[in-house]
């Protein structure tokens, strides 16, 4: 049961505001989350998600503090259970490790599907969310340049409009109630065929977002490291949607073939169609959560510190 107490919203916004990434949004957005949940006392030690399953509920400690086990998840970026349970839930993805309350942890929980009602409900809720994780995804790319998204499985090179329909399914994975968006999102994008050793600024064509079907773009980054985007590959798309250009060069390697989608035409589509919006926040959310998830193998100072 849902608890509708407004009194009892203090503590758990309280507690929210200290949990990446919903402590940017609104104090009453946070409260419209806050009170889709119920608290609890776990009378002992008790696992609240098994290590390979898929959280069914948000866990927030309102007293006491969840662990993750077992001790392997700490070589990990996962400094913070809740978080790391938070984004595998958001994602759809398994966890990692064990999430753990101690005996007498006092918990607010609140359902996935309490939460997903939110955000399908409250549009401006799900975009403010999506624009927080898509920040996060740009400070673990450092800012120096284009992150990706891969799709599993080889994309259509075919450029008429059913197959482009294809190919942002493939991209954006939505359920049956999302294809409008999808329709859009393949209805403005522009095919750009190009020869080998052709260089281009992606903003300033327009083309901030990149779908490679065919062949391969060499992209330099801002620290002068090189990345290749091959078949299959997107680029800049988490950039456009937190508002933040790539301005690397890229330079094709082979014929490529690219979809290109300019950052207006997403942002308006994000604004106009709040499951494209959902959609998006469970693809950010599962990178975020496999970022948490892989070693430490970054230098200490390309490792986020304001990341509670």
């Amino acid at each position: 049961m849902v608890d509708s107490d407004p009194s009892l919203a203090t503590e758990r916004v309280l507690a929210l505001t200290r949990l990446a990434p919903f402590r940017v949004l609104s104090a009453e957005e946070l409260s419209l989350i806050a009170l889709a949940g119920t608290e609890e006392v776990v009378p002992r030690r008790t696992v609240l998600v098994a290590t390979g399953e898929r959280p069914e509920a948000l866990h927030l400690a309102l007293s006491g503090k969840l662990e993750l086990s077992p001790d392997s998840a700490r070589s990990s970026r996962a400094e913070n259970p809740a978080r790391a349970a938070a984004l595998a839930m958001l994602g759809e993805v398994p966890l990692g490790a064990n999430l753990v309350a101690p005996a007498g942890t006092g918990l607010l929980v609140v359902p996935r599907d309490a939460l997903v009602a939110l955000l399908e409900e409250h549009g401006q809720l799900c975009r403010n969310l999506l624009s927080a994780l898509a920040a996060r995804l740009v400070t673990w790319g450092g800012g120096a340049g284009p992150t990706f998204r891969v799709s599993r499985g080889p994309l259509s090179t075919r450029t008429d409009l059913f197959s482009r329909l294809l190919v942002f399914r493939k991209l954006l994975r939505p359920g049956g109630s999302g294809m409008s968006a999808v329709a859009r999102l393949a209805r403005v994008a522009r095919e750009l065929r190009l020869e080998p050793g052709v260089t281009f600024t992606p903003s300033s064509d327009q083309a901030d977002i990149l779908v490679v079907t065919q062949g391969s773009l060499r992209f330099l980054r801002m620290d002068r490291t090189e990345h290749r985007a091959r078949a299959g590959e997107v680029v800049g798309l988490v950039e456009a949607v937190a508002g933040v250009p790539f301005a690397s060069e890229a330079t094709t390697l082979a014929p490529t073939a690219v979809l290109a989608i300019s950052a207006a035409e997403l942002a308006q589509a994000i604004e106009d169609e709040d499951l494209l919006s959902l959609a998006l926040v469970r693809g950010f959310a599962a990178e975020l959560a496999a970022v948490e998830a892989a070693p430490l193998s970054l230098p200490e100072q390309d490792i986020p510190k304001d990341v509670a």
